[in-house]
Formats: C-alpha cells, structure tokens, sequence
C-alpha cells in the first residue's frame, strides 16, 4: 500500500507541474502575485544578530568565510518537530520566545552543540498562499520512501532523500528511546572498494520535515529500527576524513542532480575550496557521485550527492527539483515554499558576493530583515534548497523591504 502510494504522490506531482502551475500562475493578478509573495517572505524574516567582532572584513579575507549558524526548515507541522527533538535531543532547547509570524506557523530550537557552538533549528509552514507544488505531499513522500526501505518493500537500501541532511560528530540523540518508540532510525553501511565495510553512521528524519541527521559516531551498537547496506561504491581512501573535522556540525548535504554544478557555485560564489569525496569522480555507472566543497578556516564541508541508484523511479529527486525551479523566481521577489529549507550562514559583507552572483549570472534576492541586517537568498544549482547568507553590511543592492514578521529574532549567534 506505501509503495502504491508513493507512486501516487509522485504521479500527482507530475500532473500538477503540468496542469497545475501554468493555470495557478495565469489567473493569479500581479497585485495577487505580489501580495502571495510578501506573505511567504514575512515567514523568512528571523533576525539573525551577528558579532562583528568574530568576522573580517573581504569575502576572499580572512575571517569573512560563510560560517553556518542554523536552518530553516519547512515542515508540516512546526510545533510538533520543534517538540520531537526537545523529547529526544538533551540539548535542545526550546525557542519559547520565538516571535509569531502572519500567514503561518513557525516553531524553533536551540542546539547546544558543545565548545561554545550552538545550531538554531526554525520549522515553518506557510499558509495564506496558491503553492503550485504541495510541500506536504512531497513530505510525506519523503516518509513514505524511507518506510518502504525499512520494510525492505521497495527492493532499495537506502533512499536519496536522506541525502539532504547535517551531519554530526556525535549528538546526544537518544537513539534508545526513538527506536522504541518507534521512530525509523536507521544505521548505514558501506561496502567499500577494498572489500571492507564501513558502518555505524544513524540516519533519520526529522519528524513532519525532509530533513534529515547523519550522525557519523553513532556506535556500532547502538539500536536501530534497519541495518541499511550500501553497495555505493565508496571510497576506502576516503574514510579518514569523515572524522577528520573538530566541529561537533562539520558538514551540510544535499541531493544535486549534477554534482559538478552545485560545487562551482560553492568555490566561485561563496569562496570554499575542494574536499575529499567519498565517491569516484567522474561519476561511474549505478554508483553514488559527490562533490565536496570545504571552507579553509571554518572546516565546514558542502556535500553535493546525486544517488539515483536509490531511487524509485531512478530520477524521482531531478524531476521534483526541475518542477521546483521552474517556477522559482528570486529576481522578481518570489517565493515557493521549497525556499525554507535554508542553511543560514553569516558573513560580515555581503557585497564581495553579490558581485560573484552577478559575475557568475545568477539570481538572488536580498531583504531587509531589520534592525540594520540583511538576508542574501540564493538557490544551490541542481537543488531546490537554499543558501542564505546574514550580514549587516552591503551597500552593491538594494534590499526589499517587507512589511509583516520583521521582529527581532532574540538570539546571539556567537
């Protein structure tokens, strides 16, 4: 019953990139359009304080590299994630003072991550707006594919969409208890290249999210609700470098139709340089292909992956994706939902990337969050998810301005 419905779903999705959109866009009025618009951005407008003392001053600089600080996240229900990794996470922390936000429902957390680093988690779910593509149909999709490799029903061992996830060094998850409660929590396993098998990594969903955790140390011991094995032809000259990062969050990964692109944009926009793969470059038939751009100062890595070997049907993430950025249109101001699932980086200038978006011909969307801060929006090439850089300063465009959902967001991003 879960595989045919998944098949429905992405079935549905199909029919309404085709017979949906193009009707939807051509009856709603520009003031409509507009006013859809200004409601999705509202949602976004978290205000991020950033500590100038902590960054430089050139984006090729010393000190002005992206330094990550936390997500948004779109989700089914807001409250209720926020309240799932309170119940399993001990340093999470409950954002009690979050400030409420017209056309929607938004919820967040706080991570304690260790050495005086935190990572702030906000779950939103929009309303109030035409959304061509239903987020929670895709959602439950997500769900539904990971049930069907845990019941061995889908005949993969693994399913792509945990490819867009963080990864961690260890994390005071309580594997434990989320397995006995039933929640799908899953240990993956490679077959490397030498013959070798590398495991113990636990991946899982956030509940009522696409978003997912893989948390490296996860203990060869430790319960899970499956054993995932991976024919993926990893590397085994690779593996020294999963734990080569000090940070406790070393890494943010994401499902790319071509790898290739997706890194171009990290080393010639936001300024990372090469890292080590896990997977053979070029790309080699029915195995997994990765890019990996990493930050000099920082450590902190982007993983581009594209694994259609664990997909069903094989190109199920490329033809969302395309259906997402067909309509996605950051240079008019407006919004999809897709866009709030948002790794959230500071930097203390914008302008040094804004003249590489320019130089590089790609769309981006710059607001006013208030309070003299400003959120540059960009969309990772290949992938429906978002990067969104947090400054104070820029001075080479001209933010927009929003009206609604422009409080403060009382948090220090130390």
């Amino acid at each position: 019953m879960a595989c045919i419905l998944l098949v429905s779903i992405q079935i549905l999705l199909l029919i309404l990139a085709c017979c949906v959109w193009g009707p939807v866009l051509a009856e709603v009025s520009s003031s409509e359009s507009a006013c859809v618009a200004e409601e999705c951005t509202a949602l976004m407008q978290v205000n991020v304080k950033v500590k100038a003392s902590s960054l430089g001053s050139g984006a090729s600089e010393e000190g002005n590299e992206p330094l990550p600080v936390g997500r948004t996240i779109l989700s089914t229900a807001p409250q209720e994630a926020a309240a799932w990794m309170v119940q399993y996470y001990e340093n999470a922390t409950l954002l009690s003072d979050l400030p409420g936000c017209a056309n929607g429902d938004r919820a967040g957390v706080k991570l304690d991550l260790g050495s005086g680093e935190t990572q702030i988690l906000i779950f939103i779910q929009p309303s109030g707006g035409k959304w061509p593509v239903p987020f929670s149909e895709v959602i439950d999709a997500t769900h539904i594919a990971t049930i069907e490799v845990f019941e061995k029903g889908s005949g993969l061992n693994y399913t792509s969409w945990l490819d867009n996830n963080d990864g961690f060094q260890s994390t005071s998850f309580d594997i434990s208890t989320a397995v006995d409660d039933g929640e799908l929590v899953g240990k993956a396993f490679h077959y490397l290249d030498d013959g070798e098998v590398l495991g113990g990594d636990v991946v899982y969903f956030v509940a009522h999210t696409m978003y997912a955790i893989d948390q490296v140390h996860g203990g060869m011991s430790s319960k899970s609700a499956g054993d995932l094995y991976m024919n993926d032809c990893m590397l085994s000259s690779s593996t020294s470098r999963r734990t080569s990062s000090r940070r406790p969050w070393w890494k943010a990964s994401f499902a790319v139709g071509d790898p290739a692109i997706a890194y171009s944009f990290a080393e010639k926009v936001l300024g990372a340089e090469p890292g080590v793969a896990q997977y053979p470059w070029p790309p080699a038939k029915d195995c997994t292909a990765e890019k990996v751009a990493r930050f000099p100062e920082s450590g902190f890595e982007l993983h581009f992956v594209s694994s259609p070997e664990y997909q069903s049907p094989r190109n199920a993430i490329q033809v969302f994706t395309e259906m997402v950025l067909e309509f996605r249109d950051l240079s008019d101001g407006a919004f999809d939902p897709f866009m709030y699932n948002s790794l959230i980086m500071t930097v203390k200038n914008l302008d040094p990337y804004i003249e590489r978006l320019r130089a590089q011909s790609r769309d981006f969307l710059l607001l006013n969050v208030g309070t003299s801060e400003y959120a540059l929006f960009m969309t990772i090439p290949g992938s429906d998810s978002m990067v969104q850089l947090r400054s104070k300063s820029v001075s080479l465009a001209s933010p927009m301005d929003k009206d609604s959902c422009l409080q403060e967001f009382p948090i220090d991003w130390a």
